[in-house]
């Protein structure tokens, strides 16, 4: 299987003019159904979406590959767009994106499609290859660039397997094998789907090796399984180990090993400082729990070990919430039921504490540091020291578990698995009990009473404010760092208060709200108070959208945003009207998700009822005054024009409408049925139809069929 065996024509747009990532996301996927290899768009694209808040596929040198698995995809596909004036991907360089490949996979991929997949990430990294794509005028010069560096990869591959044959002959006619020689570096690189980030990390790692005269082999762990797998003997000869993955990967074959360990996209764009670093007789040699080899500032650090506990009581803490407050309802409450409920729902919120802190350490040291968080999360609720003391002690936790491994490993070395099921935990506890005693659990106690105490004394003109910008904030970036940091907030709050409900719950009914509003309110706009002023495309995703709002699902408003950059504003306020309403009547929840399903077991849900209605309604109001004016809509955006390109077009606007919506390549004949392209409005092609309309950039090109 070769790259044109996966890319269509019909896939493939050139000199288009997308005006935000969202756009050139949405395009891309409307491309890529262009192929038939999707059965679900709207399912795809979020997939996409979904995998771009993880992290940007933005890789830097001017190139995007987004990409997802998707039960929406019924064969593998991708799709290719050329960006001339570029746009803004978020990506790790901060430039523009010019080139942009979109990869859709089954959920159960063939080895045969991601090798191909893997060629193009690999034949990425080459810049005279970039070249020659940007350089492409037709379809076909673009695809005809990549059948020539596919087959260049073809002939490199076939002389080393070549050489490989000879080698083997030749052990063959002698009797003895050829002396197997030793690498300087070993490396694995990885990323979440196992597609783009982990094959061109590896090539690249290859490249910079081979021209600094340096030997390396690097194990691709991919979707598809490892491809050259590092052997014990490769391991144990190589001087230093370079790990360069955003996942789990067996790093304990690599004791004793001087390591460089960093997130694969680092390896696609700093391999030289990766290797240097790595030979350097000053990198640190890897341990069972050490964390020295981790190369990421001390802020992104805490923020990782703290997400990984939070992730781990999300479930605790719906649970022992629904539980409680299902107990306590009127007419559950004197029975039996509730009493069973309640108790059930109490012991699971006994546990929201020790668990945060376990998993914190677990996060900084491993598994031997377990016991040292959970007795750290005790103490902290012994101590009254609330969800503070609980994060806190964690990170103690794993402080102390780390320094206990490091001294054990230099003074009291051939004892590893005695220690590990003794000295380890026990020393652990009994030093994170002593410094939560005597350090942190007073101050953590008086700033959670501080914080608590705050929210259940504030005001409602502060309750209003500190609601409406939580609420906002999980609208503003849809997964950047204001969601994440809101609805952290929201959930440390919430386990702070259960079982029981206090001003925690409160703020997490706010930040839900802030989530609910924005997909619900432009789906109501476009599909019942103003139609007209949205594409078919939006108002065909209006109920979808709606459910996804009640289901507080946030990412239902995404296809929304493609229009303008100024619609986020209606999210944002529609969010914050929420948000401060609730708070103002000091309605309540008791988890941490559930959207509608929570109402009914809300505080004063009646009143919470009404606040998502009055913030879907103002976001709604606000979708429709600040979505963009398309072509079909019937009104053409104001544009301003010179006198000089006025009467230009004055011709053109005496034409029948029909020849009017035309658009065609100048530099291209005559448009027939194979060749011409209906340039859609609205969301699939936001960018390029407003690119258009401005006159800024040419039109798209026709696929050739």
């Amino acid at each position: 299987m070769r790259i044109r065996d996966l890319l269509d024509p019909q896939s493939v747009c050139l000199n288009a003019a997308p005006v935000s990532k969202e756009a050139a996301i949405t395009t891309l996927a409307d491309f890529m159904a262009k192929s038939g290899c999707i059965s679900d768009v709207d399912s795809y694209r979020e997939a996409v979406f979904e995998r771009e808040r993880k992290s940007s596929t933005g890789l830097g040198e001017g190139i995007a590959i987004p990409h997802a698995k998707s039960d929406a995809v019924t064969r593998p596909g991708l799709a290719s767009m050329v960006v001339p004036q570029g746009v803004d991907f978020d990506s790790i360089d901060g430039e523009p994106v010019h080139l942009l490949f979109m990869i859709a996979s089954p959920l159960q991929a063939s080895d045969s499609h991601l090798d191909v997949l893997a060629r193009l990430s690999t034949l990425l990294i080459n810049e005279d290859f970039r070249k020659s794509l940007l350089a492409a005028q037709t379809v076909t010069e673009y695809l005809d660039a990549i059948d020539r560096a596919e087959a260049a990869e073809d002939e490199k591959e076939a002389a080393e397997a070549a050489e490989q044959a000879a080698a083997q002959q030749a052990e063959q006619e002698t009797g003895e094998p050829p002396k197997k020689k030793g690498y300087d570096i070993v490396a694995v690189t990885a990323c979440p789907a196992g597609l783009s980030h982990t094959y061109m990390a590896a090539e690249a790692l290859e490249h910079k090796a081979k021209e600094m005269g340096i030997s390396i082999k690097v194990e691709a762990d991919g979707a598809a399984g490892n491809r050259n797998s590092l052997l014990p003997e490769d391991i144990a000869s190589a001087k230093a180990v370079i790990v360069a993955a955003d996942r789990a990967i067996d790093i304990d074959r690599f004791v004793g090993k001087r390591m460089v360990r960093t997130g694969v996209v680092d390896g696609v764009h700093r391999p030289e400082e990766l290797i240097k670093k790595a030979l350097d007789p000053n990198c640190p040699v890897y341990k069972i729990g050490s964390m020295a080899a981790e190369s990421s500032n001390l802020p992104m650090k805490l923020y990782r070990h703290l997400m990984s506990g939070l992730t781990y009581i999300l479930p605790l803490a719906a649970t022992a919430g629904i539980l409680s407050a299902v107990a306590r309802l009127e007419f559950v409450q004197s029975s039996s039921l509730g009493l069973f409920l309640d108790t059930i729902g109490y012991s699971i919120g006994t546990l929201l504490f020790p668990v945060l802190s376990a998993f914190i350490a677990f996060s900084m040291a491993g598994r031997m540091a377990l016991v040292a968080g959970f007795t750290g999360g005790v103490m902290a609720d012994m101590a009254s020291a609330g969800v503070i003391g609980a994060l806190l002690n964690g990170f103690v936790g794993g402080g102390v578990s780390f320094v206990v491994a490091r001294v054990a490993q230099r003074y009291l070395k051939g004892h590893d698995a005695m220690f590990a099921l003794l000295v380890y935990p026990l020393a652990g506890a009994v030093l994170t009990t002593l410094i939560a005693q005597f350090v942190t659990n007073l101050p953590a106690a008086l700033l959670d009473n501080l914080i608590t105490g705050f929210i259940s004394n504030a005001n409602t003109l502060t309750l209003v404010i500190v609601g409406a910008v939580l609420a906002g904030m999980m609208s503003a970036d849809m997964g950047g760092p204001f969601n994440k940091i809101s609805y952290a907030t929201g959930v440390l709050l919430l386990a702070d208060c259960l079982p029981e409900k206090g001003p925690g719950s409160m703020v997490m009914a706010a930040v839900m709200l802030g989530g609910m509003v924005p997909p619900l309110a432009a789906g109501l706009a476009a599909k019942l108070l103003a139609p007209h002023r949205f594409s078919q495309k939006e108002r065909d995703l209006g109920w979808q959208a709606m459910l996804k709002g009640i289901l507080f699902i946030t990412e239902g408003v995404i296809p929304y945003l493609a229009a303008a950059p100024r619609m986020r504003l209606a999210c944002i306020l529609g969010s914050a009207t929420a948000g401060g309403l609730s708070m103002f009547f000091r309605c309540g929840i008791a988890a941490p998700h559930g959207g509608v399903f929570l109402m009914p077991i809300a505080i004063n849900p009646l009143y919470y009822v009404l606040s998502l209605v009055v913030g879907a309604l103002v976001g709604a109001l606000c979708f429709t005054a600040l979505r963009p004016q398309t072509v079909e809509s019937g009104v053409m955006p104001r544009v301003k024009r010179s006198k000089k390109a006025a009467a230009a077009d004055a011709p053109a606007a005496a034409e029948s409408s029909a020849a009017a919506a035309a658009v065609t390549d100048e530099a291209a004949p005559a448009p027939t049925p194979a060749t011409a392209v209906e340039v859609a409005a609205g969301p699939t092609a936001a960018g390029v139809t407003e690119g258009a309309a401005a006159g800024a950039e040419p039109p798209v090109k026709a696929a050739q069929a």
